[in-house]
């Protein structure tokens, strides 16, 4: 495994995103499943590209591999794949619906400014499928409340809620400390395996060279981390395979 370096600052990374990403979101909808995740791919191989391949351009958003990219010279297919712990991104994905169906309701709210609210749940949350509505209905009303006055009336779910202004409505909530798990092997071969099969048919929907990139490094406790350098011995007809922390930025490339 060789990481690779980038010399881009945090200015230059922010404004490269945006070059490489943007005529890309035209269209998406935030708020629609499928497009969320579409926009999420994108701003994370937009970093990528700008910070470590920056002669690169998206070419082409698609399916079957994920993205075209291209120098001018050669174009290239490129699959996106997330590593995530699957029964810890279960229990963030329940959260994270709960609060965006609230951001939703205030958002509809006429009454309420806009807003910036930052919100920390408590870890032992009764945060169950079985009374999910009335949750959202009681959270709306807690966090309106703490929009309109700044005070967060004792409740069960939420530990501390502040709001700021903001040019939109919207909630940003944290679900507490956590320790990350370190990437290892294992992992890496499993995830690489799920691609292995599909290559043909990225190849017959796009082009011969194939790059896989594997990602982790999010915020979530579902995310995985690099905490040492190792080494992984891969078998694979993927031109490139590249390991990538998202959140640091930091590229590592396994074959």
């Amino acid at each position: 495994m060789r990481q690779l370096f980038t010399n881009n600052s945090f200015n230059d990374t922010w404004d490269g995103i945006g070059r490489k990403i943007n005529n890309h979101l035209i269209g998406l909808d935030e708020n629609k499943k499928d497009d969320k995740q579409k926009i999420l791919e994108l701003c994370q191989i937009g970093k990528l590209i700008c910070s470590y391949f920056d002669d690169f351009e998206i070419a082409k958003v698609c399916e079957r591999p994920d993205f075209l990219i291209s120098n001018g010279v050669v174009t290239i297919g490129l699959e996106h794949q997330l590593i995530l712990d699957s029964e810890a991104k279960s229990k963030e994905g329940f959260y994270e619906n709960i609060f965006n169906k609230v951001e939703r309701n205030l958002i509809q709210d006429d009454s309420l400014p806009n807003f910036l609210l930052n919100v920390l749940i408590k870890k032992d949350a009764d945060l169950t499928v079985n009374n999910k509505d009335e949750i959202i209905n009681q959270l709306t009303d807690i966090l309106k409340g703490c929009i309109l006055t700044g005070e967060l009336r004792k409740n069960e779910y939420i530990i501390s809620a502040r709001s700021m202004r903001h040019s939109r409505k919207s909630i940003s909530a944290n679900y507490g400390a956590y320790l990350q798990r370190s990437i290892d092997n294992n992992l890496i071969l499993e995830f690489l395996k799920k691609k292995e099969g599909k290559i043909d048919s990225y190849v017959r929907n796009s082009v011969p060279t194939q790059w896989l990139v594997l990602v982790i490094g999010g915020l979530g406790e579902s995310s995985y981390e690099v905490d040492n350098q190792f080494e992984v011995n891969i078998k694979t007809r993927f031109e490139k395979v590249f390991l990538y922390e998202d959140f640091r930025n930091r590229l590592y490339e396994l074959k």
